[in-house]
C-alpha cells in the first residue's frame, strides 16, 4: 500500500475513534454529569464537558419557597426549570452550601426516574437528572422536582448553586447551551419580625444576581421606584399581593428594557424615608 493511501487510511480510523468518543461521552452525560459541575464557588459548570457557550441565567428558576424563606427542619419540594429556544435535550446539577461555601442540608431525591443523587468529596450533594431526565426531543420549557431538607435553627442563609445543560441533542457535546444560577434563601427565624411603628418590612437578596425579588408589607396603591446610586429613576414597578404581603420582581432592566449595569440601587416601596433600601445587583 502507497504511503498516501496509509496515510489516508490513517486519517480514517483516528476519525472514526474521534466520533465514537464523543457520541460515548454524549452517553455518558446523559445519564448525569460528574460531581461538582454545579457552578458553586471552586467548582466546575456543565461547560467542563460540553463545548457550547454560556446562555442567559433568565432563562433557569429554582421555585418553591416562600418569602418568608425556609422554616428549620423541613423538607422542601422544589422545581427547576430551564427554557432555551431551539434544545432538544436537557440537563442539570445542584447543590446547596451556607456562606462559607460548605454543605447545608441534605439534598433528596423525590423523583428517581429523573433525577438521582451524587457525592463528593468534604461531604457535598449533588442532584442532578438521569438518562430519562434529560426527555430527549422535548423542546422544553422543562422542569425537574428535587427535595431539600433543611437543617437545624440556627444555620443562616443558603445559597443554591445549578447549572443546566440545554442540550441540541446531537449526540455529542457540541452547540448546547450551559445555564448558571444561583438563590441565596433565608432563614425563616432569622428575618421574620414584626416591623416597628411606621417602618416597612421586607425581605429580599443582597446582593443579587440579575434579578431582585422583594417581598414587603405597605401600600399596594403605591409604585415600587428603582434608582441609581446618582439618584435617577431606573424603572417603576407595581407590586403584586402574595398573601398577606405584597411582591416585585425586578429583571435588572430600565424602562427602556436596557439592561442595567452592575452597581448599587435605591429601592423606594413606600413615601417614607423608612421605605428606602440599597441592593447591589451583580452580573
Amino acid at each position: 500500500m502507497s504511503d498516501s493511501r496509509l496515510q489516508v487510511s490513517a486519517w480514517r480510523a483516528r476519525t472514526l475513534v474521534a466520533v465514537l468518543a464523543c457520541f460515548a461521552l454524549a452517553l455518558a452525560y446523559s445519564s448525569g454529569p460528574p460531581n461538582g459541575t454545579s457552578g458553586r464557588p471552586g467548582e466546575n459548570t456543565c461547560l467542563a464537558c460540553h463545548s457550547g457557550g454560556p446562555g442567559s441565567s433568565d432563562s433557569s428558576h429554582l421555585l418553591g419557597f416562600a418569602p418568608v424563606g425556609y422554616q428549620p427542619d423541613s423538607l422542601y419540594s422544589l422545581t427547576l426549570s430551564v427554557s432555551y429556544a431551539g434544545q432538544r435535550r436537557w440537563g442539570f446539577q445542584l447543590t446547596a452550601v451556607n456562606s462559607a461555601n460548605e454543605p447545608m442540608g441534605n439534598l433528596v431525591v423525590l423523583d428517581p426516574v429523573n433525577t438521582q443523587l451524587g457525592s463528593g468529596p468534604g461531604r457535598y450533594e449533588y442532584l442532578k437528572q438521569t438518562s430519562a431526565g434529560t426527555f430527549p426531543g422535548t423542546p422544553g420549557p422543562t422542569s425537574w422536582q428535587v427535595g431539600w431538607r433543611a437543617p437545624a435553627g440556627g444555620a443562616g442563609p443558603v445559597c443554591f448553586y445549578w447549572c443546566c445543560a440545554a442540550a441540541n441533542s446531537n449526540n455529542s457535546s457540541s452547540g448546547d447551551t450551559i445555564i448558571r444560577d444561583s438563590l441565596v434563601v433565608f432563614e425563616a427565624a432569622a428575618v421574620v419580625s414584626e416591623p416597628a411603628q411606621g417602618r416597612v418590612f421586607w425581605r429580599y437578596a443582597n446582593p443579587a444576581r440579575h434579578r431582585v425579588a422583594i417581598s414587603y408589607r405597605g401600600d399596594p396603591s403605591l409604585p415600587v421606584r428603582i434608582y441609581s446610586s446618582a439618584g435617577k429613576l431606573v424603572r417603576l414597578l407595581r407590586p403584586q399581593p402574595e398573601g398577606d404581603l405584597l411582591r416585585v420582581i425586578w429583571d435588572g432592566r430600565d424602562e427602556q428594557g436596557r439592561v442595567a449595569p452592575a452597581s448599587s440601587y435605591f429601592v423606594r416601596v413606600g413615601q417614607e424615608v423608612e421605605s428606602v433600601m440599597r441592593v447591589q445587583v451583580t452580573r
